[in-house]
């Protein structure tokens, strides 16, 4: 039995030792997990270090770079000597070289961008769906002192109250008895003179040779120049005096003074043709696509008719100017009057913030309808 017990003492010993062996080596290996957990964590911090540190190397590399880059350009633009304007007469400077000074800000809802002026409309542009229809009203809930030929004329505000300011300048020239005969257009109407057009040739054309044939006569709708809100047609008319009545207004003194005071207060002749309305229009209708005579005066704002007086722009051909030369400035005796920015954007329907000079007098803010703002400062 002694033999037996012997055996029994020493498996127990046995199986004591390995049990120990087992619990030192667990501890052994949680030990060692222990300390490389720490040491991975550490190497993850002091990679995390490391990134970090470059990253700041290389992002004051960056701003180093774009610094002395601002600085050289600066420097070039600095040596470029700052156009002057004539000391006489009026002047149109390019000043794209040249920021805008910033003093305050001015926002402008997207509404008043819609109606500031510059709202291109042709049969390439069409109108927004969100142009601000309501703000359009009647010209007689606004003043008595513009003769209409109804109720229905309507325009922006905007353009009532530059057209006031015209007509009373004409009048104390002698030059009254002025008629308005149509403003503002809605969808609805030019919808349906465009479809009784299109009546007429339905079973001669179809599809575009159908829309070229109508467009001949009217416009298609949305392309309208009556529906930006900012054009009227005009005449004259005298209740007691049918010669006067008769007489083609383009042949008439009205006629001659709007074109060559009109950009005084904001206005121009919308669709020059040659040799209408008189024989000193150049042609335009490759721009404006339009050939008709049309009697449309369209109200753009003094600033931005200034420059088409000047240069003998038509709406498309200031827009591609402004876009080719984004800063200009407008002087009169080498004072300076206006100063017009066109930016990229005004796509969306969003208010406008824009920075401009302390000293601004005015400032209007208009989408162009081609992809920019312009924005026009007056002192």
């Amino acid at each position: 039995m002694s033999g037996v017990a012997e055996k029994k003492k020493d498996a127990f010993k046995r199986l004591r030792t390995v049990t120990i062996l087992l619990a030192v080596l667990a501890i052994a290996c949680g030990a060692l997990a222990f300390f490389s957990d720490q040491r991975v964590k550490e190497d993850v911090v002091a990679q995390k270090a490391a990134v970090e540190q470059k990253n700041a190397e290389l992002t004051a590399q960056h701003d180093q770079a774009v610094a002395e880059y601002n600085a050289g350009q600066q420097k070039a633009q600095d040596s470029i000597p700052r156009p002057q304007p004539a000391a006489s007469g009026w002047d149109v400077l390019d000043l794209s070289a040249f920021p805008l000074s910033s003093g305050k800000e001015v926002t402008a809802t997207r509404a008043e961008v819609l109606s500031g002026g510059m709202l291109l409309l042709n049969r390439w542009h069409s109108i927004p769906g969100d142009f601000p229809e309501g703000n359009i009203v009647s010209v007689n809930s606004v003043t008595r002192n513009i003769p209409v030929s109804g109720s229905s004329v309507k325009l922006f505000p905007a353009a009532i109250s530059a057209l006031e300011k015209m007509l009373s300048a004409a009048a104390q020239e002698g030059l009254e008895n002025y008629l308005l005969e149509e403003g503002y257009r809605t969808m609805a109407a030019q919808t349906e003179s465009y479809q009784k057009e299109a009546a007429k040739y339905e079973n001669r054309y179809s599809g575009n040779a159908l829309i070229d044939r109508v467009t001949q006569s009217v416009n298609y709708p949305g392309t309208s120049e009556y529906q930006s809100g900012l054009s009227f047609r005009i005449t004259r008319w005298h209740k007691d005096d049918s010669a006067f009545n008769s007489e083609k207004f383009e042949t008439t003194a009205h006629s001659d003074w709007l074109l060559e005071h009109g950009w005084e207060y904001g206005f121009v002749f919308r669709f020059p043709v040659l040799g209408y309305p008189n024989e000193t229009v150049t042609d335009k209708s490759f721009k404006t696509g339009e050939a008709k005579k049309l009697r449309v005066f369209r109200y753009v704002g003094v600033e931005n008719a200034a420059v088409m007086h000047l240069k003998d722009f038509c709406m498309e051909e200031y827009i591609e100017y402004l876009i080719a030369h984004p800063h200009i400035a407008v002087y009169q005796d080498g004072a300076l009057k206006y100063e017009i920015v066109r930016q990229e954007g005004g796509t969306t329907a969003e208010d406008v913030t824009v920075s401009v000079p302390q000293n601004a007098a005015s400032v209007s803010v208009s989408c162009d309808n081609t992809g920019g703002i312009i924005i026009a400062v007056s002192y």
